[in-house]
């Protein structure tokens, strides 16, 4: 049978009831309009049409059933009474409501047609949801949308642009019901490493004091926090590469202020001469800061490599035996390798290695030296693996601190992407451990109160050489620089070496034999021609040797100690050039060899082939003398 159209309306006006009275019941709005975020709950809503229900059937059932209009409108009356301000309230906070879904949440849905175009605009204005305080922002999504055509991007742009700042979004496309929430961004907290910190303050102090042995502070971060490494474990040895004006003179006499605290022993090799010449004087801190003289910052790096030696032997008849702390400081290590290359270049005997030996003591400090607590800080403007000799030392630096750097030194030295920015502030490194990167500050105080200080703590706390099983090298005299000494260049245009090596020395000679014979007529000018004729005659032997008498036996020196001396007396003359000069003019003084098998020359005869004037009343070194800084022409070169 056919349904007639009175029955499609009186099905649909059911289904209509239904629906009405489910919405009813549920709480839900009675049309299809959705309720705007920020209202009542939904079982307020509830409760609230079921009173509504029961008050109208109560009301119903008194006014008919029972006929009692008074109690109907009493009860009635008060209830609008007590009803009236709540209605107020809602009316008020409705409007908020409403202002809401006009000016935000309408406009939002109608916005998102073009990234969710499957949806109408119905569809699209139940999908959001964002409540009054706009705390988070809630988008329903169609199943099977992906965000494909950078609509992620897009959506994410709309509700910057619609609610303003920033703001992050966790997606849920995997599982039904399918939404996006968006949050604002969580601001980070930017912390500041400070500009400058005073070594002497409280914060400090107190940092230092809770530090075990060994332990040293570094800096502080960004949070005023102290930063302290071990100088034990992974991290016995130290490396800054730090440019110009960075804080590492700061930083060195900070450490060792703290290293004199803790009783160690300080061993330190300063080209430079002002990093940390505040310590000289200070027990048990040995400074070589003499660049004249490398051959004595040679002869320490040395003793330390000994000291190590000697501990690890005596680390294996007993190994429980502790030592005290031992440290090597090389400051300005650049600058320190390349004259140190030259010193040997000048100094190493023939069929001795070209590569300068120096760098395998220290190797082996930085190898053999951890569990004795015998350590390394090294202190470079670029730590590149030529500047430690190519012995492959840098990755033995397994802490480093950087500053003033470029993005070539990074990537040398670190290799890791992306490149930080330098901030180039006196004391600001950055700490590299593995992984983990820190910025600091490094604390700061005049060099005169880290001596005072170093003095004082000395003086409180002691030192003790019981594990030191040798001693510090000597300190040669130091010499003063050619500029200071006045000294006139050897090899100039207006000055070049004489053709012949003998001219020189016959005029001298010759000299010595007309000043000789002019005495002798001298002292026999009160006798006659014949008796001075009679004497000459008797004895021709002798008057040879009174006319040129026999000169004492000039000493025997190598070309590096004849450049020495003459440096010492203001001539620039260089061992290098002698030596080539040697090797390359048929011309040069021919030298005595000598049993142990070296060449040995006069400094009569170097200074007769270049014109240089000698003084003849000077006193000729002890040859015993000679012979030891022969051995050893720089101080105590090991």
């Amino acid at each position: 049978m056919a349904r007639s159209p009175l029955d499609k309306q009186i099905e649909e006006g059911v289904e209509t009831a239904a629906m009405v009275v489910g919405r009813f019941l549920s709480g839900a709005p009675l049309t299809d309009q959705p309720r705007a975020p920020g209202g009542i709950p939904r079982w307020q809503h509830v409760l609230l049409r079921l009173v509504l229900l029961a008050w109208a059937g109560w009301a119903a059932w008194m006014w008919w059933g029972v006929g009692n209009h008074q109690k109907v409108i009493w009860v009635s009356a008060g209830a609008a009474v007590m009803l009236t301000p709540l209605m107020i309230v809602v009316h008020i906070r409705g409007g908020a409501r409403r202002r809401h879904m006009q000016t935000l949440v309408v406009p939002m849905s109608l916005a998102l047609k073009e990234v969710i175009p499957a949806w109408d605009d119905a569809q699209r204005l139940k999908a959001v949801t964002i409540p009054l305080d706009r705390s988070f922002v809630k988008i329903a999504l169609p199943d099977g949308w992906h965000g494909q055509d950078g609509h992620k991007e897009m959506l994410r742009d709309l509700v910057g642009a619609r609610l303003g700042g920033r703001w992050q979004g966790e997606w849920n496309l995997k599982r039904y019901p399918f939404f996006v929430l968006f949050q604002p961004a969580k601001e980070k907290v930017v912390h500041e490493v400070p500009d400058q910190v005073d070594f002497f303050a409280p914060e400090v102090q107190e940092a230092i004091a809770r530090c075990v042995p060994g332990e040293l502070v570094l800096g502080f971060d960004e949070r005023m926090q102290a930063l302290t490494k071990h100088m034990t474990g992974e991290t016995p040895m130290w490396g800054l590469s730090v440019g110009s004006g960075g804080g590492k003179s700061s930083f060195l006499q900070m450490i060792i202020t703290q290293l004199v605290a803790q009783r160690a022993t300080v061993v330190g090799v300063d080209v430079k001469q002002s990093s940390i010449s505040c310590f000289e004087g200070v027990q048990g801190v040995h400074l070589y800061t003499d660049p004249g003289n490398i051959g004595d910052m040679r002869a320490a790096i040395a003793w330390v490599a000994r000291e190590v030696e000697a501990r690890n032997y005596m680390k294996k008849k007993d190994p429980t035996k502790e030592f005290d702390r031992l440290t090597l400081i090389l400051e300005e290590g650049n600058e320190f390798g390349d004259a140190s290359k030259e010193w040997w270049n000048e100094n190493k005997e023939k069929g001795e290695p070209a590569a300068d030996p120096m760098w395998g003591d220290v190797a082996s400090i930085m190898r053999m030296g951890r569990h004795v607590n015998a350590t390394i800080i090294g202190v470079f403007q670029d730590l590149r693996e030529s500047a430690v000799g190519n012995r492959g030392l840098r990755n033995m630096f397994r802490l480093l601190l950087l500053g003033n750097f470029n993005a070539n030194q990074w990537k040398m030295i670190v290799n890791t992407s992306p490149v930080p920015e330098s901030i180039d502030k006196p004391g600001r490194m950055l700490v590299i451990e593995g992984n983990r990167r820190v910025w600091i500050q490094v604390p700061y105080a005049s060099p005169e109160a880290f001596r005072e200080y170093a003095l004082k703590l000395r003086a409180e706390r002691g030192y003790s050489t019981r594990d030191l099983y040798g001693g510090a090298p000597s300190k040669s005299k130091e010499r003063l620089p050619s500029l200071l000494q006045g000294s006139t260049p050897l090899f100039t245009k207006e000055r070049t070496p004489v053709d012949s090596p003998t001219r020189p020395v016959l005029e001298s000679a010759q000299g010595d034999v007309d000043a000789v014979a002019q005495d002798r007529s001298g002292e026999m000018a009160g006798t006659s021609d014949d008796a001075r004729l009679a004497e000459v005659n008797s004895d021709p032997v002798q008057m040879e040797k009174e006319v040129m008498p026999a000169a004492p036996a000039e000493e025997l020196l190598t070309l590096a100690e004849i450049a020495r001396r003459f440096q010492e007396r203001g001539v620039e003359m260089n061992a290098n050039t002698l030596r080539s000069h040697k090797s390359r003019k048929p011309d040069f003084p021919v030298g005595q060899m000598q049993d142990d098998g070296k060449e040995r020359f006069t400094m009569t005869a170097i200074a007769a082939y270049y014109d240089i004037p000698m003084d003849e009343e000077e006193e000729q070194p002890d040859p015993e003398h000679a012979a030891g800084s022969e051995e050893r022409p720089e101080g105590n070169a090991a």
